[in-house]
């Protein structure tokens, strides 16, 4: 089963800065926990750089 990935770029421009934001969508990926795993660590990630500001 071959893996087939989209990437979508998107630009937001939050207080007067500008933030790129690149998204891939695989399709069918082989270990759905894994993806679940890594989406998961990097939310909280994000979660604790705003809140340690």
């Amino acid at each position: 089963m071959q893996d087939i990935e989209k990437e979508r770029i998107e630009v937001y421009e939050i207080d007067n800065k500008k933030y790129t934001v690149i998204s891939k969508c695989v399709e069918n990926p082989n270990n759905i926990d894994r993806l679940y795993d890594v989406l998961c660590k990097f939310a909280i990630s994000k979660l604790n750089a705003s809140v340690e500001k």
